[in-house]
Order: structure tokens, then C-alpha cells, then sequence
């Protein structure tokens, strides 16, 4: 368990290490010292920080999944009121400094998309995977006729990540709050038409 332990603090302090500054500034020592381990310890599990970053994106989808799961979106009524009510949710992380609420794979990804393929596959995959899970709402708030939920679903990640580089951009989450206010005005006029429509 201690073991366990040691290696969870080790991505912990990867994902912290990357929001804050970016892989490229992320060392060994530093995050050996964040996880209270020596740096032969951090070699014991990762064979490099490649390594520890890429296991930093499964550990930061699953913490991801928990803090969404727990968040009680995904109980609103109706599959419309869920897909709003995720984008409120999002809305609502928006508190605190940018990086305490930037999103890893998201970060990681801009930065190494060219420099390391696996390293950014495991990003894509990530983001990816969980746009997917709003294709279900998506298509019942929509019609499935449409074919549109898997592309909506999407676009939905572009707009979050979009508004989580306009935070870095000001130093705040203004200008991402008003971008996500767009993007909940759109999906509620978009899904009331489609309602209206069948």
C-alpha cells in the first residue's frame, strides 16, 4: 500500500508539475521532492519522466471520472437537462488559480503533440474519451436521426479547452466564463429547436 502510495504521489505531483509550468520544466528532482521521495525511489517506478506522465494520464481520467461521477449532473431529469447541467458543472470548476483548474491532458497535449507521439496519443485518447461520454445525452437531446452527438460532443471539448487556454491567456477564468456561457446558450437553443422539430 505504502508502495502504492509513493507512485500516486509521484503523478500527483507530474500533473501539478504540468498545470503549473509545463513538461518541459517538469524535473526528476522536482518531483521526487513535491512526492517526499528520493530520486532513486522515482526511478524505481518510472523509468524516466516520460513514463510518469503518460501513467499521469490514466491516474488524471480516473480522478476525473470519480470527481464527475460524484458531481450529480449526470442524475438531471432528461438528457438535455444533463448536457446543461455538465456544462454548468464545468463552469463552476472555474474558481481558484488557472492552474489549480486547467485540465492536464489538455495542457500536456498542446505542449508535446509533435515532440512525443505516445506521450500525446494518451492526451487525445483521454479528451476523447470523455467527450464520449456526453454522445448518449447528446443524441436523445438531438434525435439520433441527426448523427450529430459524436461531433457535438467534441466540439463541447474544443470549447472547454479553448476557454481553459483564454484563463491562462488572462490570468483568470472571466473571459472562460463568458465562453462557456456561450457554448450552454447554443447546446439550450440547439436542443429547444430540435425538441420543437419533432
Amino acid at each position: 500500500m505504502a508502495r502504492q502510495n509513493r507512485r500516486g504521489e509521484l503523478l500527483s505531483a507530474a500533473i501539478d508539475a504540468v498545470r503549473a509550468k509545463g513538461y518541459a520544466t517538469m524535473r526528476v528532482d522536482d518531483l521526487a521532492a513535491a512526492a517526499g521521495v528520493t530520486k532513486g525511489s522515482f526511478f524505481h517506478h518510472f523509468p524516466n519522466k516520460e513514463a510518469c506522465a503518460r501513467e499521469a494520464v490514466g491516474y488524471w481520467s480516473a480522478q476525473a471520472e470519480a470527481v464527475f461521477g460524484a458531481c450529480g449532473y449526470r442524475l438531471a431529469g432528461s438528457p438535455a437537462a444533463r448536457v446543461l447541467a455538465y456544462v454548468d458543472f464545468r463552469i463552476a470548476l472555474l474558481d481558484g488559480p488557472v492552474a489549480s483548474y486547467t485540465c492536464y491532458a489538455g495542457t500536456l497535449l498542446q505542449e508535446v503533440h509533435k515532440t512525443h507521439p505516445d506521450l500525446a496519443s494518451a492526451c487525445a485518447a483521454s479528451i476523447l474519451d470523455h467527450a464520449k461520454t456526453l454522445e448518449s445525452d447528446l443524441a436523445q437531446a438531438l434525435g439520433t436521426a441527426s448523427g450529430e452527438a459524436p461531433d457535438l460532443a467534441v466540439h463541447i471539448q474544443a470549447a472547454i479547452q479553448g476557454a481553459l487556454i483564454i484563463a491562462k491567456a488572462e490570468g483568470g477564468s472571466h473571459g472562460a466564463r463568458a465562453s462557456l456561457g456561450h457554448l450552454r446558450r447554443y447546446l439550450e437553443l440547439r436542443m429547444e429547436n430540435q425538441s420543437h422539430d419533432q
